[in-house]
């Protein structure tokens, strides 16, 4: 399956969810998604386009724009293709459904990504802190307004 034919089936599939897909190269898409249609489309990439591996999950800060994005990098087994899937957040709200139930190993990077941005993957089945020292809970370090924004010597993380 070529970068092509995983485009023109994501967007047909969900006309009203998906944006902003394109082609990078023959091996790497990318799309934006409804926040609300994350987790279905996941499941569609995994049942459909065999979309079998969860690479990364993270996220990005845009305060300018007061949003944050939940960015999904996925992967095949079956082809060499990669999709990069982002939603875009409110950044006072950042809220997005969990897809562990699509995709297992997402629950480390979720929390991971609750943690350091304050995205909340809603029915996370164990949305807990994974890394941050209790102190720096509920700070959200990675966020650009976060004092000190970057901490070149990761001296609070340690």
């Amino acid at each position: 399956m070529d970068a092509r034919t995983i485009i023109e089936s994501l967007t047909g599939k969900f006309p009203e969810a998906i944006s902003e897909a394109g082609i990078e190269s023959p091996i790497r898409i990318q799309a934006y998604v409804d926040k609300d249609k994350a987790k279905e489309v996941c499941q569609y990439l995994k049942d459909s386009l065999q979309f079998d591996h969860l690479c990364s999950v993270c996220g990005v800060d845009y305060p300018q724009r007061n949003e944050l994005e939940a960015v999904y990098h996925i992967a095949s087994y079956d082809h060499a293709v990669v999709l990069t899937l982002k939603a875009r957040l409110p950044r006072d709200s950042p809220e997005i459904e969990s897809i562990v139930p699509v995709y297992w190993n997402a629950n480390w990077y979720e929390r991971e990504t609750y943690e350091l941005y304050g995205i909340v993957f809603k029915n996370h089945p164990n949305l807990k802190p994974l890394v941050l020292p209790e102190e720096m809970l509920g700070e959200w370090p990675l966020r650009k307004d976060y004092e000190g924004f970057p901490n070149k010597t990761a001296r609070n993380l340690v």
